[in-house]
């Protein structure tokens, strides 16, 4: 059971958070950056290689979820914001 906890812990996706207001708050009460991603989601390239092989990665998301309070600005041009 603690194995399974371990495992599923390790794997927790990042949180995306969709304002900047509310991850300055974040940020300022955990100590932590800010990373702003602008991306085009369905549209863009290379915002989505980038997602699968950086931002989904094991290691990004251990760092991630300890140091930062990430925000994703998507624009995309198929869904209406």
């Amino acid at each position: 059971m603690k194995l399974l906890l371990s495992l599923f812990i390790l794997f927790l996706p990042t949180q995306w958070e969709p304002s900047f207001e509310n991850a300055k708050k974040t940020a300022k009460e955990k100590h932590e950056l800010i990373l702003l991603n602008f991306s085009g989601s369905d549209w863009c390239g290379p915002c989505i290689v980038t997602r699968k092989d950086f931002f989904e990665s094991e290691v990004f998301t251990k760092m991630a979820n300890e140091n930062l309070v990430l925000v994703n600005a998507d624009f995309p041009r198929k869904k209406k914001i």
